[in-house]
Order: structure tokens, then sequence, then C-alpha cells
């Protein structure tokens, strides 16, 4: 059977035995110094996310198995989705119980298209500052947007949010209505080329493998 790109959490992310996993988002800047020693920053392209993977130490035979899944993205090119094992769930519902078969939903977007609301939630709800989510929008192809929370929200008694900015910037292709998740959330990555360590085996163990991610659209 082949291999389905980009692949999916259950069959890659969950299978990595991640030790650790570092998030970030990286920018495109430019930068002038000032002769009052200030300086003047300008955004030359559209913020992505980073991030560093390490694998924990296993048995020869288990880290066989990661390096053949991470072998079997080529290199760079194929893709797969990735999630922050530090921020699996929101802050305040720890395993996404409260959340349960809710369906949120952008409700609005605001004119700066760095804060949205949500709708779909249960009543009171909260989303606390650092929180992520993703949604996806698009087609042909389908594309993945993935974002961090920048001030509290609360669901009001109809589930829904106050507006709350977030991190980075909304793209063109966010809309009402399109479904966020909040569990597990995992933007589109690639492997950055020349990042794969694939670790030293010692006695029984092989410990060190890591290798480093970049959000693609």
């Amino acid at each position: 059977m082949a291999l389905v790109f980009p692949r999916p959490v259950a069959e890659f992310a969950d299978k990595l035995r991640l030790s650790s996993v570092k998030f970030w988002l990286d920018g495109q800047e430019e930068f002038s110094g000032l002769g009052s020693g200030e300086f003047l920053a300008a955004d030359l392209g559209p913020k992505i996310w980073k991030a560093d993977v390490t694998i924990t130490e296993l048995r020869h035979a288990d880290a066989s198995e990661v390096q053949a899944l991470i072998e079997s993205m080529d290199g760079s090119i194929g893709t797969f989705y990735l999630y922050d094992i530090r921020k699996q769930y929101p802050r305040l519902d720890r395993g996404g119980v409260t959340l349960g078969a809710a369906n949120p939903v952008i409700a609005s977007i605001g004119a700066n298209r760095k804060s949205l609301s949500v709708s779909g939630l249960p009543a009171g709800y909260v989303l606390s500052v650092g929180d992520l989510f993703h949604f996806d929008y698009g087609s042909n192809p389908a594309r993945r947007a993935f974002h961090r929370v920048a001030e509290v929200a609360t669901a009001n008694g109809s589930g829904i949010t106050n507006p709350f900015e977030i991190r980075p910037h909304l793209k063109a292709g966010a809309a009402v209505g399109q479904a966020i998740k909040l569990v597990k959330p995992a933007p589109k990555m690639k492997i950055i080329p020349g990042s794969f360590d694939p670790g030293t085996g010692e006695n029984v163990f092989t410990s060190g493998m890591r290798f480093q991610a970049q959000q693609t659209l």
C-alpha cells in the first residue's frame, strides 16, 4: 500500500516516540539601524513555524523503525503533520474532555487579520494564552493554518467567544465557518535539509536521534 502524504498524525507523529519538541515562529524581517541607536523592522514575508524534534532513547530495533519512518519522507520532499507534545490540548481542558464532541468553527475575523472569535464551544469554555489550534482551507492543494492564542477568550452561554488576538496573522484563505481543531493541533511540515541525525547506538540503546522541521503551506 502506498504511503499517503501529508502523513497523518496517527501514522507519523504518534509513532516517533518523541522526547521533546520545540515550536517557534520564525520571522522574515529586515532591520535598519538609525542614528539614534534605535532600529526599524519590516516584514519581508509571512512568519512560519519551525520545530526542533528529539526522539527518546530507544532500543536499536525500535530506533530502526523510527528511522525508517523519518527516511520515508525522502528527505525534504514528503510532508507530515506534527504537534507540540507540550500543547496537545487547551491549558484548562486536559485531555480535551470538556470539549468532547463539540465542533468549534471560526465565527468572525477581525479587519486587522490578527483576531477572530470562535463559536460551537461548550458554554464557559476558556481558551488560554498559549493554546494552539489549526484549521484547513483551500483546495488543490488543501492548506493548513496553525496559530497560537495571544489573548484569553471565554465562550458565552451560546458557545461563542469574545474576539481575541492570535499569532501569526490570518492568511487570505481564512473564512468564517471553517472548523478549528484544538486537540493535537498540527501544522503541515517538511524536514529541513541536512538536519536529520540518526543518533548513536551504544550497547542496546540508540540515543540522540533528531531532526528539524519547517512549516509548509
